[in-house]
Order: C-alpha cells, then structure tokens, then sequence
C-alpha cells in the first residue's frame, strides 16, 4: 500500500484529505506542523507527501526544502494551498515541490497528482 504523508495545521482540512486519500486506498500518516512532518517521514518513509504553505513555526517552503536537502528523501511533493498568486506558486516551486494544487481541495485533481507522481511499483516476484 502506498504511504502518503499529509502536513496542514488546519484540523478540518488535513481531516477531509486523510478522508479522501484513505477512501481512495492509500496509507496516510498526517501532521500539523513542519518540524512534525519531518519526524513522521523519517517514520513512515511516504511514497508522496501533501503540504501546505502556511503553517505555524516551519512553513511549507521552509518544510519543502528540508525534505529535498535530506539525501534520503525521495519522495515527490505536492503543495496544497490557498495562496495562488504566481510568486507563490514559484517560490514552493523553487523549494522543492513537485506539483501545486490550489485550495479548497479538489478530490479528482488531488488524486490525479498524486497517481501521476507516485514511483512505480516494482514487479513483483
């Protein structure tokens, strides 16, 4: 199965993703905070991680750019946030996200991203 790491300090929000990812067969671990992100990666080693930009203490650029400094990470990052304009996009772009989707979650886009960004799986046997 694979493990998706959710990080977004709305407990509403970060509650209706883990709904979406679980109905859809994936393993997700969440956390509030980036520095609470970093721990559970090292934990549950995610295949993809969703992260938000605001957030208190370590914001999502900042959370981005630990994960793609950390040699052993090699999970792709999709950011999921309210904050569109262009320069926002960019500078989660330049960070180290993947992709970025624009809030209120849409369930088709969020699950298409992260099909289209998940590693292959190996073949069995």
């Amino acid at each position: 199965m694979k493990r998706i790491l959710v990080v977004e300090d709305e407990a509403p929000v970060r509650l209706l993703v883990e709904k979406i990812l679980t109905a859809a067969g994936y393993e997700v671990t969440t956390a509030a905070d980036g520095m609470k992100a970093l721990a559970a990666a090292r934990t549950c080693q995610p295949d993809v991680v969703v992260c938000d930009l605001t957030m208190p203490g370590i914001d999502g650029y900042e959370t981005c750019s630990m994960f793609k400094r950390d040699k052993s990470f090699k999970a792709p990052i999709i950011v999921l946030s309210g904050r569109v304009r262009d320069k926002d996009v960019k500078a989660a772009l330049d960070a180290g996200a993947d992709a970025f989707l624009s809030k209120p979650v849409n369930r088709e886009k969020l699950l298409a991203k992260i099909a289209e960004l998940l590693p292959p799986s190996a073949p069995a046997g």
